[in-house]
């Protein structure tokens, strides 16, 4: 008698280490997986290899909770007619299905969630056994359910995505495992190769150049107070730049005595590339040509801007700053009244990122102030107030033709 109850209180506790060993391996991330080895060492290893087979393990699990669980139900059914007859099996099924669920499903499952590691590799090797001695009855049901799954649709895997692999770290950065700094460095890592050089190059109006027929002499003042290593030089037209005078040179020359020499003689070929280049392909052009700027086309042939090595390591690290280069302003400032002061050169996808908006172009329009003309189809005037379904935005500041800085109030929603 006594025998009878300790066994269904064995079957009852064997029910609940199936479930906690089946939910234990199938919450298991890559990553876990990954490390079992090294952290759990030949337990981990053997819980790596039943995992290698995902279905001839979950099949082993299921197979063996059945089991029991028809054990216990037949052994409790017993117990019942035995003491109460069979008037009494129907509220004695009741009990047991509650027992069941109660510690042999729901606890079990959230203790293994919490604990997924250590359970699983704990119960790997006698999970291993027990595959290996049910082998036909593995084979047979595992055989059947390919065959089904087979006929409901191809299996598209569960290999890991780029949207879920930032979902886990912006998560991580919220719950503060790392700092947010890092996300948005691994963010911009995984978004590189969709960034042009229309993006970050420095715009043509704002290029920095020199003629390549003055001097040494004449040209030095005007480099030291750009302060810029590397200087665009044009013939007769600043739209057409012929060369790249270099600090390094210039100063050797100065050096040697040499201050007539004019930039011509000391420049070098410039790289030119179009404004729809990648910025993971200009980051390998930098390093097999050796020079650190590039001449940055439109698709008619004229000049678009200037690009660095700078800009490109910036599109991860964030704006960089020496010694004599005056911090600029934030991008994006939020403002007391719940609206935002943005430059309008900042790049589209940052915008969306910071303000959690959509903004989509059809065009070429790779920064807030491109969106903005393509949005209007005109070149916007100070004050203008231009509506979107995100919000409404007002042109702060102009120079000449070109947008210099916007407020953006969000849409209110519901």
């Amino acid at each position: 008698m006594e025998a009878e109850y300790l066994g269904l209180a064995v079957l009852l506790l064997l029910s609940g280490v199936f479930s906690g060993t089946e939910t234990a391996f199938t919450s298991l991330s890559l990553m876990q997986i990954h490390s079992l080895n090294t952290k759990y060492g030949k337990k981990g290893h053997v819980a790596q290899r039943l995992l290698e087979r995902p279905d001839r393990l979950l099949t082993t699990v299921l197979i063996g909770n059945n089991l029991v669980n028809i054990a216990a139900s037949a052994l409790a059914s017993a117990i019942t007619i035995r003491l109460f007859g069979n008037a009494a099996l129907g509220a004695m099924t009741g009990i047991l299905t509650l027992f069941i669920l109660i510690f042999g499903e729901v606890t079990p499952k959230q203790i293994a969630i919490v604990h997924n590691e250590t359970i699983a590799c704990a119960m790997a090797p006698a999970i291993l056994a027990l595959s290996i001695t049910l082998r036909p009855i593995v084979w047979i049901v595992g055989s059947a359910s390919y065959v089904v799954t087979r006929l409901s649709g191809p299996n598209h895997g569960n290999a890991p995505t780029r949207e879920g692999i930032l979902h886990v770290i912006g998560h991580a950065s919220t719950l503060g495992v790392i700092e947010n700094y890092k996300f948005h460095m691994v963010k911009n890592v995984f978004r590189f190769s969709d960034v042009t050089v229309q993006a970050v190059m420095t715009h043509r109006t704002r290029v920095f150049s020199l003629n390549h027929n003055i001097t040494i002499d004449q040209a030095l003042p005007a480099i030291v107070k750009a302060g810029y290593s590397r200087i665009p030089v044009y013939d007769d037209n600043p739209e057409e730049i012929v060369g790249i005078v270099l600090l390094k040179d210039v100063l050797d020359k100065t050096v040697a005595g040499n201050r007539s020499t004019r930039l011509k003689q000391i420049m070098v070929d410039p790289i030119y590339i179009p404004e729809n280049r990648r910025i993971h392909r200009m980051l390998q052009h930098f390093r097999r040509s050796g020079l650190n700027i590039a001449v940055v086309r439109d698709e008619y042939g004229g000049l678009a801007g200037i690009v660095t090595l700078e800009d490109v390591i910036e599109e991860i690290l964030g704006e960089i700053y020496d010694e004599h280069e005056e911090q600029e302003l934030e991008k994006i400032v939020k403002l007391p009244d719940g609206s935002y002061l943005l430059a309008a050169d900042v790049p589209l996808y940052f915008a969306n990122d910071t303000l959690g908006t959509q903004f989509e172009t059809s065009g070429s329009a790779q920064t807030l102030g491109g969106y903005l003309t393509e949005y209007t189809g005109r070149i916007p005037v100070k004050d203008d107030a231009i509506s979107t379904p995100h919000g409404e935005f007002v042109v702060r500041a102009m120079q000449k033709k070109h947008i210099v800085s916007v407020q953006f109030r969000p849409a209110e929603t519901d």
